[in-house]
């Protein structure tokens, strides 16, 4: 997917964001933002927006002598999604179509992203996870496929949304032999790296692999081969959240499953939907659209 010009004011809108976080002075917060808006005059509307994110978030690292921005959010989302985890577990147990409502729980984790320009509410979230619809529902295509699979990579997004994942992948696992998870190969925003993972359940559910991507969404152009001949070769492709939809949308030759609650104008556009609503789609072509 490319990129919109209304992309430019979310990526100043980020960039001053984690400038705070970080509790930067006036100097280097204006340093950033002036080297931001060099960055982004460099580009037109032909690259995806987390190949100028992945540029400007290295830069924002570099001024800041701060490697991994988000660190401290990484943990607190990771570590208050894990109070809810053994209750959705036994939600699912207990459940009449255990697939369905993991997936349901899965997509409802993407609702942790501090790369868009919203605040979230974790606790609200699940309270509604299992009257959770689809904008779009390629389900029973996804259990069809699932049927006849064997392996699965499945591209993270963000950390604390890790822990809905395992949820699914516990589901999945009855199903498949191999599944790959795939991480970023560097801290981006809050995007998942192994690190992240380290000692957590899902190091024993599935295969970690470090992509070598350092954009905020799975971008064939920087993942290592290993990666990106998993990524060809497995028989399913399931990826979560609007950064990966964004890197992969019209830009790679597979099917893949996307899974994303729809967080901004681009986006919503671009799938025809509405902020809010969640989409469970085959894709590279839209068969509701």
């Amino acid at each position: 997917m490319k990129i919109s010009s209304e992309c430019y004011l979310c990526i100043f809108s980020q960039a001053l964001k984690i400038s705070k976080i970080m509790k930067l002075d006036e100097e280097k917060t204006s340093e950033i933002l002036r080297g931001v808006g060099k960055i982004l005059s460099k580009y037109n509307l032909n690259v995806t927006p987390p190949e100028i994110a992945k540029e400007v978030y290295e830069f924002i690292s570099e001024v800041s002598k701060v490697k991994d921005p988000y660190l401290n959010e990484k943990k607190e989302a990771i570590n208050e999604a894990l109070k809810f985890k053994k209750i959705l577990q036994k939600r699912i147990q207990k459940s009449k179509n255990p697939l369905f409502d993991a997936c349901r729980v899965a997509i409802s984790g993407n609702v942790i992203d501090l790369g868009v320009n919203q605040e979230y509410d974790l606790q609200k979230e699940i309270k509604n996870i299992f009257e959770l619809n689809f904008k779009y529902n390629d389900f029973d295509k996804f259990q069809s496929e699932l049927n006849n699979a064997k392996s699965i990579v499945y591209l993270a997004d963000n950390a604390g949304e890790n822990v809905f994942d395992e949820i699914l992948i516990e589901v999945l696992k009855n199903y498949v032999d191999t599944i790959y998870y795939f991480v970023r190969g560097k801290p981006i925003i809050n995007d998942v790296t192994k690190e992240d993972l380290a000692g957590l359940e899902i190091e024993k559910l599935a295969k970690i692999i470090d992509t070598g991507v350092s954009t905020p969404g799975f971008n064939l152009k920087f993942a290592n081969k290993f990666s990106k001949n998993l990524f060809y070769e497995a028989d399913m492709v399931i990826s979560k959240g609007m950064g990966n939809f964004e890197c992969l949308y019209n830009e790679c030759k597979r099917s893949v499953f996307y899974l994303f609650k729809v967080k901004c104008e681009v986006v919503a556009r671009e799938v025809k939907a509405n902020i809010g609503e969640y989409v469970f789609l085959k894709g590279k072509k839209w068969d509701y659209i």
